[in-house]
């Protein structure tokens, strides 16, 4: 017989790997870690209104790179190095 918890929405627990990427220390279950992650988006947003890029551009792998980092810079460790080898999913 073993211990069975069961959390709520946003309780989950992060596992040990993801606290490991994490900048943010405090930051200790699922929820916590969407808040912040929708906090980024809404910021990476805010970072592409009133640009004008050509279609070209936003299609361009320099884009979605770019893009990526503003989405996740402030929440991940592996964001801040250009040369992580993390698959971006479009």
């Amino acid at each position: 017989m073993g211990l069975s918890l069961s959390y709520s929405y946003g309780q989950t627990p992060l596992e040990p790997e993801e606290i490991e990427g994490l900048k943010i220390t405090s930051i200790t279950t699922k929820g916590e870690l969407d808040e912040w992650e929708q906090f980024n988006m809404e910021e990476a947003l805010q970072w592409t209104i009133g640009k004008k890029w050509s279609y070209m551009h936003l299609l361009s792998e320099t884009f979605i790179k770019e893009l990526h980092k503003h989405m996740f810079y402030r929440v991940w460790k592996w964001q801040d190095n250009s040369d992580n080898q993390r698959k971006i999913s479009v």
